[in-house]
């Protein structure tokens, strides 16, 4: 079961109005991790909409999974979506953490952020 879902699109619009505004350089926005990029590449989620910065479609999304014990979190790990219900079942409560990247141009940013619960997990 997902809870406490943070959108983050409000900021997302935020970062490409300074970039097209020129406050932001394409370097800046443009920034992702090489690993970011490379589980874009192999486990991201095709996203219908084309990139925001280089228009292409190469715009993917990647999940984080970070177990939840206690008051904190241990490391995270990139996940197929398809593999969240199961990762909850493995290792309990999880943080997950939505990015988007593009494999082109290595646009990022993160999307919405939620607790996915063990117990009558449901994934959306």
């Amino acid at each position: 079961m997902r809870q406490g879902r943070t959108d983050y699109r409000l900021q997302r619009r935020g970062v490409l109005r300074a970039y097209r505004e020129g406050a932001r350089s394409r370097e800046d926005v443009c920034d992702a991790h090489p690993d970011l990029v490379r589980a874009g590449i192999h486990i991201g989620t095709e996203v219908r909409d084309d990139c925001p910065i280089c228009e292409d479609h190469a715009l993917r999304q990647v999940d984080y999974v970070f177990e939840r014990k206690g008051r904190r979190s241990t490391g995270g790990r990139a996940v197929p979506r398809e593999s969240l219900t199961r990762q909850a079942e493995r290792f309990g409560d999880l943080e997950v953490y939505r990015v988007e990247v593009c494999v082109r141009c290595h646009w990022h940013h993160l999307v919405e952020s939620f607790h996915l619960l063990a117990r009558g997990t449901a994934v959306g």
